[in-house]
């Protein structure tokens, strides 16, 4: 149990990357269970009461490693967000589905009920080294 090794409750990065790369290989090419999960550790990681742009700064200064998460540009209905070197899909050759689940669904607790969000990018080819590195647009749409 690693609470009973590290009474602060953290993990090192090592056993964060086999956890998710176990993930991602049990879960390959299952895209919208990966993303369902990613709005799930949304939930669990942040609960409610912050604003999307304090969990991105908070998820950028609480994983500590070589990635970032910027926001780019931010309207009313639009959030357009660049990811670099994201750690969920890194040397994996999986899609980043479960940290787009993450971003739509902080945004989405953030709106009020009446508010649902849609995700758009390109593609990916997560063959590609260089799949971690992507653009991600928020749109915000109102509910009918």
């Amino acid at each position: 149990n690693i609470r009973d090794e590290d009474p602060n409750q953290s993990l090192d990065f090592f056993s964060f990357k086999k956890i998710i790369a176990a993930q991602n290989c049990l879960l390959f090419d299952s895209s919208m269970l990966l993303f369902e999960i990613g709005k799930k550790f949304s939930f669990y990681l942040f609960p409610y009461g912050k604003n999307f742009e304090e969990i991105i700064q908070e998820i950028n200064s609480t994983i500590i490693t070589d990635w970032k998460v910027k926001i780019v540009d931010n309207t009313q209905n639009e959030i357009n967000i660049q990811v670099y070197k994201c750690i969920f899909c890194s040397e994996s050759g999986t899609p980043c589905d479960l940290f787009t689940g993450f971003l739509v669904h902080s945004l989405e607790k953030s709106l009020s009920s009446d508010y649902t969000v849609r995700h758009y990018g390109d593609n990916l080819d997560s063959y590609d080294p260089n799949h971690n590195t992507f653009a991600l647009k928020l749109k915000i749409e109102k509910k009918y």
